[in-house]
Parts: C-alpha cells; structure tokens; sequence
C-alpha cells in the first residue's frame, strides 16, 4: 500500500505536457524523419580521412570538403592536394568548445551551431542553434550527426 502511493507520488511530480509541447515534439519528430539521410557530406566542413588507401601521408588527416561529386563523394583539399574521397573514407571531425559546427544529419540538417560541451561517456556533443526558427535552442546530437565548420 505504501509502495503505490510513494509510485503515484512520483507520476504526479512529472510536470504534465501541454498542448503546445506535443505540437513541438511531433514536428522534430517529423523533421528528423525527413531530414535523416545515409548521405551527411557538406561543402565547407573538416572531415578526417580514415583509410591507408591514399597513403600513410594522408592517413588520419584532416581536410576541408572543397565540392561535392554527388551525394557519397567529395573533393577533399588536404594539405594543398586535392583527393576525391567516399564517404564511407571520411569521418566527421569535432572542434574545441566553443567553435563553429555544421549539422551533418537529422532535423537540424544545414543549420550551424556552436559547441557548448562535449559528452564524451554519451559519445556526444552539446550545440546551440545560431540561425533559423530554433536560434538559440540547445541539442545534445551524437558525434556522427554534426561536424567541424571551416572557419
């Protein structure tokens, strides 16, 4: 008998959903639904090659995507040299706290923020939103959903 109301206790502290927060809910569900692709290459970011396939030179460097072939290809500009890379050769680089990021994938795809924190056990970051609608809100993304913007 104690358990059960110490349990309904408990529901009744969970602040209650008002219309308006459904509303906001479903459309970012929406939004990551549609904007949520297996391609997530961009103009302009800093992505770090992972293959040996260019040689030991550009093995684990880092390098501005300069254009876009189609959608799983890019011209890479790494050290002066231009490689056209896949990718699936490339991974998504994250900055110091307090630069500039690109959001690769998800409901917030294209849109930049700024790093606030890095959740490193959660293998994810904390951004605030600097352009459209949502400027100012802040998201906790996982690291492959967001990467390095050139500066």
């Amino acid at each position: 008998m104690i358990a059960e109301s110490n349990k309904n206790q408990k529901q009744d502290l969970k602040p209650k959903k008002n219309v308006l927060d459904e509303i906001m809910e479903m459309e970012e569900r929406r939004k990551e639904k549609r904007n949520r692709r297996d391609n997530w290459l961009h103009e302009g970011i800093v992505v770090k090659i992972t293959t040996k396939k260019f040689g030991n030179d550009f093995y684990k460097a880092k390098g501005v995507i300069k254009q876009l072939v189609d959608d799983f290809t890019a011209i890479l500009d790494v050290n002066g040299c231009s490689l056209e890379v896949s990718q699936e050769n490339v991974e998504t680089v994250i900055p110091a706290v307090g630069r500039k990021m690109l959001i690769v994938n998800g409901a917030y795809r294209g849109m930049k923020a700024e790093l606030q924190a890095i959740k490193e056990e959660d293998f994810a970051v904390v951004l605030r939103l600097e352009e459209s609608f949502a400027k100012g809100r802040i998201l906790c993304l996982p690291y492959e959903d967001v990467c390095k913007l050139k500066q």
